[in-house]
């Protein structure tokens, strides 16, 4: 059974808290009764194991750069919180005895007050304020969002002194438990993949599978954890190895596509700007594909500026996968995420969709390896937006593609093209731009100076000339010829 040395011991009449009694979750029985659950600290212990076993399955070189040690610790203070007058009366009305609690101060708590503080994420926010900087935001926005607290740690709201004082002595619990202490989070970007790692780890780590953690030796939690990671599918893709670009796409490359192929050896930002039918695509792909094959990637996320293109770029996404991953992996079908997402899926029918996957939520979607979608949902990794920093998580050492490169020259997106790609502890993206638009100089004069100045240089770029001598492009003409507006569309346009 869980249960550090002094979280039992505790002398009541001297008004200390009994901190295993102190739950973190209740438990719906099979006949609709609410139980008593999780206590707090096997709770946040099993978070951090929970976070230790999603670390170790990234390859070396997205440790070091991204979750130094003590990373796990952070996940799993997330809930220290719940160790408050108002959260434990809260779990106390809702569990079917509703029996009184010994415990000092809940029996006069109020947890309609919580709102003030944003709930039992304020508090463990508050708790660990000035542990270092970056951390206690951290903690405190697991669940989507920082909270909007004005008060401190030992005020009274939070239990005052004594309770607090408890929150600390579960830290210190939790340090011996995991071994750890506190990492150093180097900046924002740093900051959102470790929100994001919490936030996953407590999700999975809230599953049913340890609804009885608490009675599980240390050998067989630790296997329960591997399991709970697995079945959320944090597996690494069984990729076949050795494939050639014409045993993928069944044609030879073109020369347009060798050089992308051979200047994308290390992790950094490239752009292929050529015309449609070259094959952007799959020179891109197959980057991906040896990026992976090599350890220098965890996916791919394709990103496009419309549903419709992303529907498309979608069933080639399948068809890759089909052929680069083995026959039995899961991970065969990448998702789709765009808001209209869900239609395809109702179209399809739930049995076409395989098991239903953990990752189909738009808010997890870029966890899954493959995925395919809009820009949008790659951009949500940087702006202020609820579980953003998932996002933030689930792109962290994958092959970004973004087609049609040539329309992203705002702001927003220059937050993408500069999150970090190829500093020696800073490889958390490779980024791949594909365009055969070349922007127009009298419309848009800085269009093309604005993505230099982020991807560095144009790896190759194949003209309209270069196409038409190599006969790459379509036989057909294309006439331009006017057509007469009928009278109300004529009165129409004077109105503009």
């Amino acid at each position: 059974m869980i249960s550090p040395r002094s979280l039992s011991n505790y002398d009541n009449n001297a008004g200390e808290i009994p901190l295993s009694e102190c739950l973190a979750k209740t438990i719906r029985s099979e006949s609709d009764v609410i139980l008593l659950g999780q206590n707090v600290f096997t709770h946040c212990y099993v978070v951090g194991l929970v976070a230790r076993e999603l670390i170790f399955r990234q390859p070396d070189w997205l440790r070091e750069a991204l979750f130094p040690a003590g990373s796990e610790l952070i996940a799993a203070v997330h809930d220290v919180g719940k160790i408050s007058p108002t959260f434990q009366k809260k779990i106390q009305q809702n569990l079917n005895n509703n029996k009184e609690t010994n415990i000092p101060g809940v029996k006069e708590a109020n947890p309609r007050l919580e709102s003030q503080w944003g709930g039992h994420a304020g508090v463990s926010q508050a708790t660990v304020d000035g542990v270092g900087k970056y951390i206690p935001e951290i903690i405190g926005r697991h669940h989507g969002k920082s909270p909007n607290n004005s008060y401190i740690a030992t005020d009274q709201v939070f239990g005052g002194a004594n309770w607090q004082g408890s929150r600390e002595k579960l830290i210190e619990e939790l340090k011996l438990a995991l071994t750890s202490n506190w990492p150093k989070v180097r900046d924002t970007i740093h900051a959102s993949v470790l929100s994001g790692l919490t936030t996953v780890a407590d999700w999975i780590g809230s599953g049913e599978l340890f609804e009885y953690s608490d009675q599980e030796d240390s050998t067989s939690l630790n296997s329960l954890v591997a399991n709970a990671v697995d079945h959320a599918g944090f597996v690494r893709p069984s990729l076949r190895s050795g494939l050639k670009f014409q045993s993928i796409f069944d044609f030879p490359p073109k020369l347009a596509q060798n050089r992308l192929i051979e200047a994308a050896k290390s992790p950094g930002v490239y752009v292929l700007e050529a015309p449609m039918g070259l094959g952007k695509t799959e020179a891109a792909l197959f980057v991906a594909y040896q990026a992976m094959l090599e350890g220098r990637s965890t996916g791919i996320y394709f990103a496009l500026p419309t549903q419709l293109t992303s529907d498309r770029i979608h069933e080639r996404m399948n068809a890759f996968l089909q052929s680069i991953i083995e026959q039995d992996d899961p991970h065969r079908l990448a998702l789709l995420l765009h808001g209209a997402a869900w239609l395809n899926n109702t179209t399809m029918g739930e049995e076409c969709q395989p098991g239903n996957s953990w990752f189909s939520s738009l808010k997890r979607g870029l966890l899954a390896p493959f995925a395919v979608g809009t820009i949008d949902q790659a951009l949500m990794a940087v702006m202020n937006v609820k579980h953003g920093f998932i996002r933030t998580f689930g792109l962290a050492g994958k092959v970004v593609i973004l087609d049609e490169v040539h329309r992203y020259t705002s702001d927003v997106f220059q937050k993408v093209i500069k999150l970090p790609v190829s500093k020696k502890r800073d490889r958390m993206y490779g980024k791949l731009g594909l365009t055969a638009t070349i922007p127009d100089p009298e419309l848009r004069p800085n269009a093309h100076s604005i993505l230099l100045k982020h991807v560095g240089e144009v790896i190759y770029s194949y003209t309209i000339a270069e196409a038409r001598k190599d006969e790459l492009l379509s036989p057909y003409s294309i006439f331009i010829s006017q057509v007469g507006l009928l009278e109300d569309e004529e009165e129409e346009l004077q109105k503009i």
